[in-house]
C-alpha cells in the first residue's frame, strides 16, 4: 500500500519543536520528510525511512542595513533585503515541493513556510502556540491552514483567543518526549539526596534565558531550608559568593532525573518544559521569559488559572520565595490529569493522516487524465 507523502517543517530555535515533532512522527505510518535548518539528522528520534531536507537558515550573513527592514510587510514576519541565504532557502523548499510533491505539509512554525506552501497549492496543518497572536502574519497563517493544532488540550486555551481560530483548532492532550519513567526515590538516589532534603531545581532551556546567577544566590539565601540544584543554562558562577544550599550542574544529560528529584521545579514557561514537568507530576512555580508574541507570559497567566502552576510575570524578589515555595507546595498535582487526557501525538498523527489521504485523493484526480482524452 502507498501512503501519501508528509512534510514536516520544525523552527530551529531551541529543542522545543524538535521534540514536539519527533513525539507526534513517532505515530505517523505514512513517509515523511523533517524539514528544518541547522539540523544534524544524527540527533534526531524518529522512524526509520525519515528523510530530511536541511534548508538554509534565514538568520545568518545578513547585511545590517538588509535586516533592519525584515518587518516592512505586515502580513509576514520576516523578509529582510539582500540574503542570499533567505533566496536559497526559498528555491530549496519551493524545489522539494515540485520534485517530492507532498500531500501534506505540517508547519511548527513559520509563516513564512506556510504561505509559500499554500501558494504551491498544498494542503498545510499549523501548529499553534499560546501568545498574543493576532497580528495580521499569524492570522494570513492560521487562514491558509485546512486545521490548526494545539499542542494542549481546550482547557489551556488563552481567553484572548478568538473564537475563529477557536473552531479551526484540533486541541491535542498533553504529551511530551518519550523518557524511561523514573521515581522520585530512584531519582534521589541517582544524584545523591536524602528523603529529608527540601529540593528546588532551577531550569533553563536553549531557547535563551534571563535568569542571572545573582538572582538565583539571593533566593537561595532567602532560603536557607531548601538545596537548590540549577541545570541548563546558567553555569557562570561566582563560587566564592555562592551559599553551600546551592549546586551548579550546567548542561545535564538527565534533567528528567532532576525533575522527579525536586519538591519544586523553577522553569520558564517553555512548551515542552511545562508539559514533561506535568507529565511527572512535579509541582511548579513558572517564570516566563521574553518571547516574540507575549508567549510565555501568556502561558503563564493560563498556567496560574488553572492552578496547575504558581504563575510569576517576573523573578521574584528575595524575601518573596519562602512564600512561594510553601505555596507551590500546596498544588493539587491531580489537576494535571485533565491535561493529559488522551495521547495527544498519537491523536495529532491521525489528524496528520487523515488530511493527508484527503489531498492525495484530490492530487490523483487532476493527475489522470479526462475520460476520452488521447494519451
Amino acid at each position: 500500500m502507498t501512503f501519501p507523502l508528509i512534510g514536516y517543517y520544525t523552527h530551529y530555535h531551541g529543542f522545543g519543536h524538535q521534540r514536539r515533532a519527533e513525539a507526534i512522527l513517532a505515530h505517523v505510518r505514512n513517509p515523511a520528510w523533517v524539514i528544518s535548518s541547522r539540523m544534524n539528522p544524527r540527533d534526531w528520534c524518529v522512524p526509520p525511512g525519515t528523510q530530511f531536507l536541511d534548508l538554509p537558515c534565514d538568520d545568518e550573513d545578513l547585511l545590517e542595513e538588509g535586516l533592519t527592514r525584515s518587518g516592512d510587510v505586515p502580513g509576514v514576519h520576516y523578509v529582510p533585503l539582500w540574503a542570499p541565504n533567505c533566496r536559497q532557502r526559498i528555491a530549496d523548499y519551493t524545489a522539494w515541493m515540485a520534485t517530492e510533491r507532498p500531500s501534506l505539509v505540517v508547519v511548527d512554525v513559520s509563516v513564512e513556510i506556510s504561505l509559500l506552501t499554500r501558494m504551491a497549492t498544498i494542503p498545510q496543518i499549523v501548529m499553534r502556540q499560546h501568545g498574543q497572536r493576532d497580528d495580521d502574519a499569524h492570522e494570513n497563517a492560521y487562514h491558509a491552514a485546512e486545521r490548526l493544532l494545539a499542542p494542549f488540550p481546550e482547557m489551556l486555551e488563552d481567553d484572548i483567543t478568538p473564537e475563529w481560530v477557536r473552531q479551526k483548532t484540533l486541541y491535542l492532550g498533553g504529551f511530551a518526549r518519550s523518557v524511561a519513567p523514573v521515581s522520585r526515590v530512584e531519582a534521589r538516589d541517582q544524584l545523591q539526596l536524602s528523603n529529608e532534603e527540601r529540593v528546588v531545581v532551577v531550569m533553563t532551556g536553549r531557547g535563551g534565558h534571563a535568569r542571572t546567577p545573582s538572582q538565583i544566590v539571593e533566593a537561595a539565601r532567602a532560603t536557607q531550608d531548601w538545596q537548590w540544584h540549577v541545570i541548563g543554562g546558567i553555569e557562570e558562577h561566582d563560587a566564592d559568593s555562592s551559599p553551600d544550599n546551592v549546586t551548579w550542574h550546567g548542561w545535564v544529560s538527565n534533567p528528567e532525573v532532576y525533575i522527579n528529584a525536586c519538591d519544586v521545579l523553577v522553569t520558564a514557561a517553555g512548551h515542552n518544559s511545562v508539559m514533561e514537568a506535568g507529565r511527572d507530576r512535579v509541582r511548579m512555580i513558572a517564570i516566563p521569559e521574553d518571547r516574540p508574541f507575549r508567549e510565555q507570559e501568556r502561558k503563564v497567566a493560563v498556567l496560574d488559572r488553572e492552578q496547575l502552576a504558581i504563575g510569576q510575570t517576573q523573578w521574584p524578589e528575595p524575601q518573596h520565595w519562602p512564600a512561594l515555595l510553601e505555596q507551590a507546595m500546596q498544588l493539587d498535582l491531580s489537576r494535571w490529569d485533565a491535561v493529559f487526557n488522551g495521547n495527544g501525538a498519537e491523536q495529532a498523527a491521525r489528524l496528520i493522516e487523515e488530511i493527508a489521504d484527503w489531498s492525495a485523493d484530490r492530487f490523483q484526480q487532476i493527475d489522470q487524465p479526462a475520460s476520452g482524452v488521447m494519451a
